[in-house]
């Protein structure tokens, strides 16, 4: 039992050892790598230019709200662009929690299944 909870500290770790790339320093950082984190870790099945990534600086880190874009090319009602789910990014290393896995809480990113 402690060795499976060693394991999986383990690859929530490297996880976010991924995830952190950079430390970011604006808003247009932060929707770049929202935008690289929904891509990577296949977080919605719409393409990356139908989403929209709205961001919000909140101090030590900053909150991404992943949004569909609804357009003639992405499909969708016009002037309707529902939010899918949050990121939260923190700006010294990275480290990145979101809400589309249950759509309520906050959690750390998964690995990839395959990767």
């Amino acid at each position: 039992m402690m060795r499976r909870a060693m394991v999986v500290c383990a690859l929530v770790a490297y996880t976010q050892a991924c995830a952190a790339q950079q430390t970011l320093k604006t808003g247009d950082d932060a929707a770049v790598r929202a935008s690289e984190i929904t891509r990577t870790y296949q977080l919605s099945k719409d393409k990356t230019e139908c989403l929209l990534f709205d961001t919000a600086d909140k101090g030590k880190y900053f909150l991404v709200r992943v949004r569909e874009n609804h357009s003639d090319t992405c499909g969708g009602a016009e002037g309707v662009s529902p939010t899918l789910f949050f990121l939260k990014i923190r700006k010294r290393d990275g480290y990145t929690v979101t809400t589309a896995y249950d759509s309520e809480h906050y959690l750390p990113l998964k690995p990839v299944a395959g990767n």
